[in-house]
């Protein structure tokens, strides 16, 4: 059933887009424009601060697709376990970090459970 992949797959690329979007829109550009003589003054910094934040966005959705086109092909499944491991850390870490429910990592926590239903039930 490639429902549990496209799922896995969608949660994925979705999160990575709200996360790049938002994430800069809210955090990266309101800290950037803060008068600063510290770390963040540097020009490079700041590229290598948003290029840190911005690498989580593109793992979720590079894994998301990777789960769909693993079971397209018909790979082993070592790359949807990675997926469930990275997908949980992310949205557990999320949760712990906020210390509260948030939309991104309850999302992260669906596409674990749909990459691991999608090993259960294939």
């Amino acid at each position: 059933m490639m429902l549990f992949a496209y799922v896995a797959a969608l949660l994925g690329v979705v999160v990575a887009m709200a996360h790049y979007v938002i994430g800069y829109r809210v955090v990266l550009q309101p800290l950037f424009r803060e008068q600063t003589s510290g770390i963040l003054a540097a020009k490079p910094m700041r590229d290598l601060t948003w290029t840190m934040f911005q690498l989580h966005s593109l793992v979720w959705a590079e894994l998301g697709i990777a789960v769909l086109v693993n079971r397209w092909q018909g790979g082993s499944d070592l790359i949807v376990y990675l997926a469930i491991l990275i997908f949980t850390v992310s949205g557990l870490g999320n949760l712990l970090v906020l210390r509260r429910p948030h939309p991104g990592g309850i999302m992260l926590l669906f596409a674990a459970a749909a990459s691991a239903a999608d090993i259960i039930f294939n």
